[in-house]
């Protein structure tokens, strides 16, 4: 299965259904259009996820992130592969889709971000695994959760 890492709480927020849009300055994941792949949580927590993240999650969101960030101090989400979603497109992000990002997207050409848009997110048993950037293939089957 192809694989992308994110960094933290960015998987766990597309692990929820609250991400269903993963963003990128380049356009270089076009490639996992039509297939379903596995999203790993690196072992590094983004700082800015609130300034990025925050004008676009509800107050009782925000509060969950903190449980988030607790069981990631204490060793869990994180190298471990969380969900699996289906890329159904892959284009440029409209400034009005930025909710669903979770981060803002500009309309202008020199500023506008590529996004994969995932469909179909499903949570799994966590599956340890080592990441990479960009995309890698895991020989798995997922145990998703019920």
């Amino acid at each position: 299965m192809k694989i992308i890492t994110l960094w933290q709480p960015w998987a766990s927020f597309i692990a929820l259904g609250w991400k269903t849009i993963e963003t990128r300055t380049h356009n270089k994941f076009k490639v996992l259009v039509g297939h379903t792949i596995g999203i790993h949580a690196s072992n590094t927590w983004d700082k800015d996820w609130n300034e990025l993240a925050g004008p676009y999650l509800t107050q009782m969101q925000r509060e969950e992130v903190g449980y988030i960030k607790n069981l990631f101090d204490d060793g869990h989400l994180r190298g471990e592969i969380l969900c699996t979603a289906h890329v159904n497109m892959h284009r440029i992000v409209k400034q009005s889709e930025s909710n669903k990002a979770l981060i803002f997207c500009s309309d202008k050409f020199l500023d506008s971000r590529y996004g994969l848009f995932l469909t179909d997110i499903k949570p799994i048993v966590a599956t340890p695994a080592k990441g990479k950037q960009g995309i890698w293939n895991y020989p798995f089957i997922p145990k998703y959760l019920k």
